[in-house]
């Protein structure tokens, strides 16, 4: 008896109401953690497509979904974001987009980012190697959501963003990912 009354202690209660975040975002914010099935979610629902080619305004509802509901939900994406990337930063992946053509550290992540904006499942195909990535696309500007989302929030700077994440999307980061030989391309 005393056992069922510690789970029923542990297991968080959330509720939908005026003012109140998502109850999907009131768990992000409780855990402090976002997965990555949200984070897809949250993407997929708040990147206007319609605005494509202004940067600025297909990211705008995303930010804004962000602000609103602060520091935890924006570090929790950030977090979630930097994994994701974390992940794609491998050899194979990057010798699937080189073929014969010069490597770029910067632009490779940049083409990284177009498998956070174009759906989980595209996103898996690429990390398990099912779909190869375009040399010719990318989407930095996801990068500058969450520091964008935290400055509207506390109408700061983004540069004043004070979140670091465990897991570095920089390329080559991932050691593991990169582990054979030097990439020549």
């Amino acid at each position: 008896m005393a056992e069922k009354q510690k789970d029923e202690k542990e297991r968080k209660s959330y509720s939908a109401g005026e003012g109140k975040p998502p109850i999907f975002v009131q768990a992000i914010i409780d855990n402090q953690k976002m997965s990555a099935i949200d984070f897809f979610h949250i993407t997929d629902a708040y990147l206007d497509w319609d605005k494509e080619g202004d940067n600025e305004a297909v990211l705008e509802p995303l930010i804004a979904f962000l602000a609103k509901w602060g520091d935890e939900l924006i570090f929790a994406f950030d977090d979630t974001m930097a994994e994701l990337l974390y992940s794609l930063d491998t050899k194979k992946i990057a010798k699937d987009i080189y073929k014969n053509q010069h490597f770029s550290a910067d632009e490779f992540l940049y083409i990284r980012c177009v498998a956070l904006v174009n759906s989980k499942r595209f996103y898996n195909d690429v990390v398990k190697g099912r779909r190869k990535m375009k040399h010719d696309l990318e989407f930095e500007a996801i990068l500058y959501v969450p520091g964008l989302a935290w400055a509207r929030r506390h109408h700061s700077k983004p540069e004043e963003y004070p979140h670091s994440t465990q897991f570095c999307y920089e390329t080559m980061s991932n050691s593991e990912g990169w582990r054979e030989d030097e990439i020549t391309m």
